[in-house]
Formats: C-alpha cells, sequence, structure tokens
C-alpha cells in the first residue's frame, strides 16, 4: 500500500505519540468539571468539557474561524494541556477544536457523520483520539450494516475517520472520556503529519482499518447532523 492510500483510506490507526499517563486524579477532575462545566452534544447523545476552542468558550466551530484559544476548563487539567502542546502542536498547523468527550456508562453514542455533506466527498476528516477512561473498541464503523471495531489499545493516541458513519456503545462500568481534535481541522497534509501517519502505519499495520472496501449503508445520509 503506498503512502497516499495509507492516508485517503484511513479509518482507524494508533499513533507512534506518548501514551497519555492517566492518573486517578486527574478522572476525579473531569467528572467534576462533567457536573458543573461541560456542554450538552445532543447529537452524539454526551457532553463536552471544552479545552482549546474559538474564544475559550464556543463550542460550535463550524464557520472556519481558527481563532482557538485554552478554556477556563483547561487551567484545572494542566496534564492535558502539557499533553497537547508536547504531541500535537507539532504536527497539527493550524490547530483544530479540542474538547473531552463525556459519555455515561451504558449510554451510546448513535451512528453520526463527523462533517456536512458538502465536505464528505471532499475532504479526509480525519480525527485525533486519546481515550483518557474506557475502552477504545466500544468504538465502531459501519461496513454496509455491520458494524467493525478496533482493537483495544488502551489511552494510546489515535486517528479514525470521522466522515464515515460510526458509533460508539460505552460498556464501561464508568463514565468515557475521550480526549478529542476535529473541526474546524481539516487534516492539513504538511509533511509533519504525513511523517506521523506513515511512521505510526509501519508500526501499528496491524492495527491500521483501512475503509478502502468498505461499503456505505444505503441510508448514510441520515446520520448527518440535521443542522446541515
Amino acid at each position: 500500500m503506498n503512502n497516499e492510500s495509507i492516508i485517503n483510506n484511513l479509518a482507524f490507526l494508533p499513533l507512534s505519540l506518548p501514551v497519555f499517563k492517566v492518573t486517578e486524579q486527574l478522572i476525579k477532575k473531569l467528572k467534576e468539571l462533567y457536573i458543573d462545566h461541560s456542554l450538552n452534544d445532543e447529537y452524539r447523545n454526551c457532553k463536552h468539557i471544552p479545552i482549546y476552542i474559538t474564544d475559550g468558550k464556543d463550542n460550535k466551530n463550524y464557520t472556519g474561524n481558527f481563532d482557538l484559544d485554552w478554556t477556563e476548563q483547561s487551567k484545572q487539567l494542566p496534564e492535558v494541556v502539557e499533553y497537547i502542546k508536547e504531541n500535537i502542536f507539532p504536527w497539527a498547523k493550524p490547530m483544530g477544536r479540542i474538547m473531552i468527550i463525556c459519555t455515561k456508562s451504558n449510554e451510546t453514542n448513535p451512528i453520526h457523520i463527523d462533517c456536512s455533506p458538502s465536505k464528505f466527498d471532499n475532504t479526509l476528516q480525519h480525527k485525533f483520539r486519546v481515550v483518557l477512561n474506557g475502552t477504545v473498541d466500544s468504538l465502531y464503523f459501519l461496513n454496509n450494516d455491520t458494524e467493525v471495531n478496533p482493537e483495544e489499545i488502551g489511552n494510546r493516541p489515535f486517528l479514525m475517520s470521522g466522515s464515515w458513519p460510526h458509533g460508539m456503545k460505552n460498556n464501561f462500568d464508568d463514565m468515557k472520556f475521550t480526549l478529542a481534535m476535529g473541526a474546524p481541522w481539516e487534516t492539513d497534509l504538511t509533511d509533519e503529519y504525513k511523517k506521523l501517519v506513515i511512521d505510526s502505519y509501519n508500526k501499528y499495520k496491524d492495527q491500521y482499518l483501512s475503509k478502502k472496501d468498505w461499503l456505505l449503508p444505503e441510508n448514510y445520509v441520515q446520520y448527518f447532523n440535521k443542522e446541515y
């Protein structure tokens, strides 16, 4: 598989970046922020703790605005900020919106597509993720009507395709917290980014999922956000 195909057909890929070292204190703080300082996301049936977003407060970054800033919540999570600065800033140019996705135990993120119909065929829509509490293999993609789960990789960061229909069933016995970077980041193919993807593929090709031969469900358009 050539480099262009690896990047263009990426559905899931663990990244050759440091594993996030999660502590009990971090999870405790996230639970506190979830209760008092999180934002509702009805489309995905979850809440977000905003970390690095427009004006430090707005979670609706669909306008192409890249004037991002650290939030008040981020000041209570110095280990998260440090990880982002050391391991995301070097290759994500420009940066995207960063949130922590919060999903209750036994709740689901219904099948959805993380982009507008106009961007579905024209942009890669890779998303950066680190599961801080919970499991990675609770994520699934649809190949026609069949669910495809990635392998469990713990707290290792990964990339996934946000433009392919996907969902999540949190069978974990606790709140799932996922550090996430996405829109308005459009998978800018800088040299640093391409090197990260190819180096990661060479290291984790056995866990790589390609959507090249997958089939979209016939009714996939229903999974776009109604806002579009």
